[in-house]
Formats: structure tokens, C-alpha cells, sequence
């Protein structure tokens, strides 16, 4: 995955991957017939991982807004050590990955939704905000992510992008309690680590 990440999909060879896992290319081929396979397992492999880290990060956080300020850090290294080019290899080169993607959009969609109904009620979003139109608005901006070629200002990275993002989204449904959550959040693990 990392590999994937680093150079994108198409360019990653089943030799670079049994190199890097220090396994020969035969045993690699014993596991995975083709590339096909192995880039369809190893994202949804990954998606796995990510969901299972999202969960245990809503069990053990003390708020919803804690939650979603450790799930935006760890997005947030997703993106700064992703190559722009991974998301539109696999559109382009694994449709049917992408497909798969699609597919659980609403359910993600749903699932934040729900942290934002819980926001409200711990009083951290505001009471007029509408659950699901906030999450699909969302949705919405973190797609747009994936066409930063048509992004006309280029001085600015993928990371910063989503940093607007995310901490406008934020910041535009807390209320002040909820404001203070997010300022501290990146008080001390964002403006500290960058310094």
C-alpha cells in the first residue's frame, strides 16, 4: 500500500512489490494471480484497516468532536503521503475498486451524519444544523480533493486544501464549546508539530 501510495498504482510492478516484501516473485504470484488482485486486496485490506482505527478512535474518544479531529489527523497523513496520482490510477486502471469505493460513499455519508446528531447533543454543533445536508456537503468537498489539477492556486498542497477544508467544516457547525474543542486540537497537535 505504501508503494501504491508513494508512486501510484500503475507504475508499482509485482518485481518492486516482491523486492520491497523481500519475497520472491514467484511466491508473491502464488498469493495473488496478478497485479489486478493484489492492488484490489491491498486497498481492500486497507479500507479495513482505516475503518477498524475510525471505530476504536469513536470508542475511546470522550467527545464526537475529539473523534473527528483524530480521524481528520489521520486523513490528514493519508493525504500528505499520497500521490496525486493514486485516486486517478484507480478510477482510470481498477474501475471496479472504485466502484466498490462508490458504493460505501452513503454509508459514510450516514455514519458521519450520526457523529453529527451526537455533536448536537453533547453541544458541541449547533442545534439548526441539518445532519445528513452537512455530511453530503462534506462528501462533496473531500471529492473535489481529487481533481486538484483544477485547482487554479497552485501554491497551495493537497494537505493544506484539506486542512481548509475540513477545520472550515468544522468550525462552521460548533458551537462555542465546540470551537474551543477545535482551537485547542490544533493548538496542540497541529501548529506545535508543524513548528
Amino acid at each position: 500500500m505504501n508503494l501504491m501510495m508513494r508512486i501510484g498504482p500503475q507504475s508499482v510492478t509485482m518485481d518492486m512489490v516482491a523486492r520491497d516484501c523481500g519475497i520472491s516473485k514467484r511466491t508473491l504470484y502464488e498469493t495473488f494471480p496478478n497485479k489486478h488482485n493484489l492492488i484490489s486486496d491491498v486497498i481492500n485490506y486497507s479500507q479495513k484497516l482505516y475503518n477498524d482505527k475510525f471505530t476504536q478512535i469513536f470508542e475511546q474518544s470522550s467527545n464526537s468532536f475529539e473523534a473527528l479531529m483524530q480521524v481528520y489527523t489521520v486523513a490528514r497523513e493519508f493525504i500528505q503521503k499520497t500521490s496525486p496520482v493514486f485516486l486517478t490510477d484507480i478510477k482510470r486502471l481498477y474501475p471496479e475498486v472504485h466502484e466498490e469505493y462508490k458504493a460505501q460513499e452513503v454509508d459514510h455519508m450516514l455514519s458521519l451524519a450520526k457523529v453529527i446528531d451526537k455533536a448536537k447533543e453533547e453541544g458541541l454543533a449547533l442545534p439548526g444544523v441539518k445532519c445528513k445536508i452537512a455530511a453530503f456537503l462534506f462528501n462533496s468537498n473531500m471529492k473535489n480533493l481529487h481533481h486538484m489539477q483544477d485547482f487554479p492556486f497552485p501554491e497551495y498542497t493537497a494537505t493544506e486544501i484539506f486542512d481548509g477544508a475540513f477545520l472550515n467544516f468544522m468550525r462552521g457547525m460548533a458551537t462555542t464549546r465546540g470551537q474551543e474543542i477545535i482551537e485547542d486540537y490544533v493548538q496542540k497537535h497541529l501548529i506545535n508539530k508543524e513548528n
